[in-house]
């Protein structure tokens, strides 16, 4: 008899955490149904998914990761906060994300537990920490759609997927907003070189922060959003503004730091030189722009409260503000507290600066595990896509 052949499918674990919606899709490209192991019905109904179809099911709160426990909620001496935890300088925040073992001595945790915990409140002589599940209490859904078989994936003899694992662990939840005050606010957001950042955009660099495979992904949700017409201000842009050409009647005002780089650019009506960190007056006038896009770029900003103030006086009432953001930066420019942080606490900083902005329907989106194409250059050091978090939030209407 032949044996099933693993195939890809790409999930979706769908949830709300009460301020935003939230979207996280995973790929698992080797996925064998008679081995793996499977929530709910899906196994089941997996069997029966045809190439093109798609399947959705539903789990209450307290099923696919543990039940929230309100003794997870509790009260650790200030002093028993490793802040030299493997050898870093640690410093607990409010909002935060830390591994267990940061806690070892003063918990049952031991050293090496990685597993998150939350820091709720920094007293003068305790914390407050959770270390419920960051997805612990929150209904989901997942969404499942084959996507064709994948050479490489062949059998793996005894091991085993732990499919709903995959989904909840490695992040999702993190965004979900602790109940106090933003952290975005609250946080330093210095940076390694603090130099006029005129200087280091002065050369131009025409490079990919991200590979062949995610511009294709991040062009597909733009596209969503940027449709016939629409007029669309993209912010922080250089040489290629991630949007699909075949769009048509679009008008986009690109603002940015290199002048060749906007010059390089096709999709652009209109080139505009502004360091915004310096500056974040918009020169455009109120409620004039459908979308405006921040692609790859909002972790090089240090006053980003005045900046989304300005976009969001820009829009159009209804109109749609879309960062997007990745793994790969210029180092030494990007804020520091954003390279320390876990990526879906970035959302979940991002999603602060829209709340404290004023704006609404306030969605996120992260897409992981899809194969690197195979000639891209990071292919030795990774067989995944780079990663992509897209948060978006609309201006109210009017």
């Amino acid at each position: 008899m032949n044996q099933p052949q693993p195939t890809g499918i790409d999930f979706s674990l769908i949830w709300s955490s009460g301020l935003a919606s939230h979207v996280d899709r995973l790929f698992v490209p080797g996925v064998d149904l008679e081995l793996d192991s499977f929530p709910g019905m899906m196994e089941k109904t997996l069997r029966q998914l045809s190439p093109v179809g798609e399947i959705t099911e539903a789990f209450p709160a307290g099923e696919l990761v543990e039940p929230y426990r309100a003794s997870d909620r509790r009260q650790i001496p200030l002093d028993g906060f490793n802040r030299h935890y493997n050898r870093l300088n640690l410093a607990p925040r409010q909002g935060r994300f830390y591994p267990r073992g940061v806690l070892a001595g003063a918990t049952e945790y031991v050293s090496g537990d990685i597993r998150p915990f939350r820091l709720i409140e920094v007293g003068k002589e305790w914390l407050t920490v959770d270390f419920n599940h960051p997805l612990a209490g929150y209904p989901r859904t997942i969404r499942a759609s084959r996507a064709g078989q994948f050479a490489g994936h062949g059998q793996r003899g005894g091991a085993s997927l732990d499919i709903a694992g995959m989904l909840t662990g490695r992040g999702p939840g993190m965004q979900a907003r602790n109940g106090g005050e933003g952290i975005a606010v609250e946080f330093p957001l210095g940076r390694p070189d603090e130099n006029e950042d005129a200087l280091f955009y002065a050369m131009p660099r025409m490079v990919d922060h991200i590979d062949e495979k995610a511009v294709e992904i991040l062009k597909s949700i733009y596209s969503r959003h940027v449709t016939r017409g629409c007029r669309v201000l993209d912010i922080m842009t250089s040489w290629t503004s991630h949007l699909d050409d075949s769009i048509a009647d679009l008008s986009v005002t690109g603002i940015g730091m290199n002048r060749e780089e906007l010059d390089a650019n096709p999709l652009l009506s209109e080139r505009l030189l502004q360091d915004l960190n310096t500056n974040a007056i918009l020169p455009c006038d109120a409620n004039s722009f459908d979308v405006v896009l921040c692609s790859l770029s909002v972790e090089y900003l240090t006053s980003p409260l005045d900046l989304f103030a300005e976009v969001h006086r820009v829009l159009k009432p209804g109109g749609l503000f879309i960062n997007s953001f990745s793994e790969r930066w210029f180092p030494t420019k990007a804020v520091t507290l954003w390279t320390e942080m876990h990526p879906f606490e970035r959302i979940g900083m991002v999603l602060d600066y829209y709340i404290a902005s004023g704006f609404d329907d306030l969605q996120t989106e992260s897409v992981r595990g899809q194969p690197r194409p195979d000639g891209d250059s990071y292919r030795g050091m990774s067989p995944f896509s780079d990663p992509l978090y897209v948060v978006t939030g609309r201006k109210p209407a009017a």
